[in-house]
């Protein structure tokens, strides 16, 4: 497969419902929880979160690791290896880690950036319809590869 269109299916596919996995985060949390500026409920917000965000990258390790089988470039695979659930449990706990971080900053950054409103308001289905259409970009430009239609065939 073709370096530009692998980092397609990662952007389209992975990087920006990603993103807007931790938009629906902090916006969730914002909308839900009265005095979201407390420190305390925002670690605890976070913490739920970076579960959360475990939960959505099982459900992309097939694609996750087809990419990265087929990147040659060391680095750029390493970054793709690190998302994956399936590694040694150091790399387990960076990676909760990083989740936990990047998910306090969603808060932050909702709160910061978004009136209330909003938050409560249509918000949360701009992301949900920007993921979507992500979804269905990153799929289509790589169906062959990730499907599993192409594995029972050849069965």
């Amino acid at each position: 497969m073709k370096m530009r269109r692998i980092m397609l299916v990662f952007v389209f596919l992975l990087l920006i419902p990603y993103i807007c996995s931790l938009a629906i985060i902090g916006i969730g949390f914002n909308a839900l929880v009265l005095h979201s500026t407390s420190p305390f409920r925002t670690a605890v917000g976070a913490f739920v979160g970076a579960i959360i965000m475990l939960a959505v990258k099982a459900t992309i390790q097939r694609p996750l690791n087809l990419l990265a089988g087929d990147i040659y470039d060391s680095f750029l695979q390493q970054i793709l290896r690190f998302f994956s659930i399936r590694r040694r449990p150091l790399l387990q706990v960076a990676n909760f880690i990083l989740d936990f971080v990047l998910c306090t900053l969603a808060t932050i950054v909702i709160r910061l950036l978004l009136p209330l409103k909003w938050i409560v308001g249509t918000s949360m289905g701009f992301v949900i319809l920007v993921m979507f259409i992500s979804t269905c970009l990153g799929a289509y430009i790589e169906y062959d590869n990730l499907s599993i239609d192409a594995e029972i065939k050849q069965s």
